[in-house]
């Protein structure tokens, strides 16, 4: 009788056990799928969005890191939800030209970014102000025949790579690296003072932390002002409808991503940058969430 008893208990537990598992699994959220560089403006505006779509939404969120390539063919085949982080008219038209038709445009989430070659400002502007100086032979020297760049599938280096041609820079290397790499280059110049220059972009910590001026472009070889767009795969707005209205109405400035960038960078954890932001901008999620 009590085997009895302990047999009918057990059967009777598993079977509500398994209950529960299915209508947990009936009700399990599917996760959004972000992809995203390891570039600190990308890195600001991603966790932000994800703590606001986790925290206020109560929709998981998964990240992907890729190149830049790979993000744009995971969107227009629809195996990864969004990216957050597409410069145009001019970084990334190239990848927008080929994806275009796979992808819906959510809008742009912030203005005013751009790209260039930037040097310390403790290198004269008398002697370098802009790119067509590099050609100078005391320059080219000083700058020990460099440019100082980061990974080769950025649209930034697409465009560095065109701005030599166009400038005539013969004789000079363009680093390939990542943005890490980058960053630690123009660390050691400052160390020693000596001369470099790199490929940079707006908005980005390094600017609140280094003194640095962007080269002059008379050629308009690497842009002007850039906007930056969020691009879905063409099934999510029927997947994810509420996130993908509060996608269109996620704005940002300069100082905003910048302000994040800093606090990313400095504590090397950006959901925590994501929610010191969002936590003391109450009437900017207001606006982002409204339906």
């Amino acid at each position: 009788m009590k085997n009895a008893l302990s047999v009918s208990f057990v059967m009777k537990t598993a079977v509500a056990v398994s209950a529960v598992s299915i209508a947990l699994s009936a009700n399990a959220v599917e996760p959004i799928k972000i992809t995203l560089a390891n570039w600190a403006d990308t890195q600001a505006v991603v966790y932000t969005a994800k703590y606001v779509l986790e925290t206020k939404l109560q929709q998981p969120v998964t990240l992907t890191t890729a190149d830049l390539g790979i993000q744009f063919q995971g969107i227009a085949r629809g195996d990864v939800d969004l990216m957050l982080g597409a410069w145009l008219p001019v970084t990334h038209a190239a990848y927008y030209a080929r994806f275009k038709n796979d992808m819906e445009d959510l809008g742009v989430i912030y203005s005013g970014a751009k790209i260039g070659w930037a040097v310390p400002d403790y290198v004269p502007e008398s002697e370098v102000a802009a790119i067509g100086d590099l050609n100078k032979p005391d320059v080219k020297t000083k700058m020990n025949s460099t440019i100082q760049g980061i990974e080769p599938g950025a649209g930034e280096m697409v465009a560095s790579e065109k701005a030599m041609k166009e400038y005539d820079l013969a004789g000079y290397n363009l680093i390939r690296a990542s943005e890490a790499g980058m960053l630690t280059a123009v660390s050691r110049a400052y160390q020693s003072k000596s001369w470099i220059v790199a490929t940079v972009w707006s908005p980005h910590w390094l600017w609140q932390k280094y003194k640095m001026r962007y080269l002059k472009d008379p050629k308009g070889v690497l842009g002007g002002d850039e906007q930056i767009h969020g691009f879905a795969s063409k099934q999510f707005a029927g997947k994810f409808p509420r996130a993908n209205v509060f996608i269109r109405h996620f704005k940002l400035t300069l100082a905003d991503v910048e302000s994040i960038e800093l606090d990313g960078n400095a504590s090397n954890d950006w959901s925590a940058a994501a929610k010191k932001f969002v936590d003391s901008h109450p009437e900017k999620v207001q606006a982002w969430l409204q339906q």
